[in-house]
């Protein structure tokens, strides 16, 4: 009985998970193309040179492949590995991200690097999150930077850009702090956690053993190379990134500065934070539309754009991670489970009682 009690419970929360994110995906769809005449978006297409794709492509494999460079960098002093043997299980995850709800892909890539290199899951879940932070602070240069520096944006705009400022500063300050004074961070978050009784045993526990796991990622930093190497390479792969929405954009004969393609970059990468369905259909389209409504771009060609854009990365993402997946022999019904049983420790959810 207390087992069926905990797969109901299980049940419903995935159940309530799953509702939020097609509520989420369908209300920022409908806001995106509110107001627009379905024949606009179909004029955007039909001018729309698509000759820009092999470009898109070249610049979705840079970013990967900065984004592998980073992350082999990041495991360095955990365990040597090379760039190809940290893609397939960084490709499965961004493919799980593509089709599996509450970015489960993040777990399942740790699941995956973790039994193919007999390390702790923790050590790498470490590094991913590691990588968040520095993505963080790159995403929070470019938009803060590209906010305050467009001509055509209202005064105001430049006042969002220094709070962004601030934002990455303590940010920052929180990496140095971490890298240094790791033990004394950790002892502080222990200490506020003891003043939060109402939060699970088992999710205060978890944090704080990632958080000491976490100090196994940053011994990078503490390398001159590896920590100039982790730097460039996470600028370098956002660049990549605001390119191809600059090409996507230019596609659509989208007269914009690359300033505008940043913010973009910026507005959407925070945007897919929140939940909702897998592949963030809809909240790019919002956040597309939010970012590029400042620049004077029409409503139906930045929605046509970002459809240009997304299935420019989702299809070939996908399909790259699911023939890495076949070749690893990896059951994805699997490696799902595994997923969510990291993502439920997570959450403080007991699993062993399911």
């Amino acid at each position: 009985m207390r087992a069926f009690s905990g797969v109901l419970h299980i049940n419903k929360s995935k159940l309530t998970k799953l509702i939020l994110g097609i509520i989420i995906t369908v209300s920022c769809l409908l806001a995106a193309v509110w107001g627009i005449d379905p024949e606009q978006i179909m004029e955007s297409f039909r001018h729309a040179d698509f000759r820009t794709l092999p470009v898109m492509f070249l610049l979705l494999f840079l970013f990967f492949w900065l984004k592998a460079i980073r992350w082999r960098m990041l495991l360095e002093p955990i365990k040597h590995l090379s760039v190809s043997q940290v893609t397939p299980a960084m490709m499965i995850g961004f493919m799980g991200n593509n089709i599996l709800p509450a970015h489960l892909g993040e777990f399942l890539r740790v699941y995956v690097l973790s039994k193919q290199f007999q390390i702790p899951k923790t050590t790498v879940l470490s590094t991913v999150v590691l990588e968040r932070l520095f993505d963080v602070v790159a995403i929070l240069c470019f938009l803060g930077g590209s906010i305050y520096l467009a001509p055509s944006l209202p005064t105001e705009y430049r006042t969002y850009s220094l709070f962004l400022a601030a934002g990455t500063f303590v940010v920052v300050l929180f990496v140095a702090a971490y890298l240094i004074w790791t033990e004394s961070v950790i002892s502080l978050f222990r200490k506020i956690f003891s003043y939060m009784p109402f939060l699970p045993e088992k999710l205060t526990h978890l944090v704080l053993e990632m958080m000491q796991a976490g100090a196994h990622g940053m011994a990078s930093m503490k390398s001159l190379r590896l920590s100039f190497g982790i730097i460039w390479t996470s600028f370098a792969q956002w660049i990549m990134n605001g390119l191809s929405i600059l090409v996507a954009l230019w596609s659509f004969d989208i007269q914009v500065t690359p300033l505008a393609a940043f913010v973009v970059l910026g507005v959407t990468a925070f945007g897919v934070t929140v939940p909702s369905t897998p592949g963030f259909f809809g909240v790019v389209q919002l956040c597309f539309w939010i970012s590029l409504q400042a620049f004077g771009v029409s409503k139906a060609d930045a929605f046509a754009a970002s459809i240009y854009y997304q299935l420019s990365q989702y299809i070939p993402v996908t399909l790259i991670g699911l023939y890495y997946s076949n070749r690893e022999g990896l059951k994805l019904s699997d490696a799902e489970k595994e997923a969510e049983k990291e993502l439920e420790e997570l959450e403080g959810l007991d699993s062993q009682e399911a």
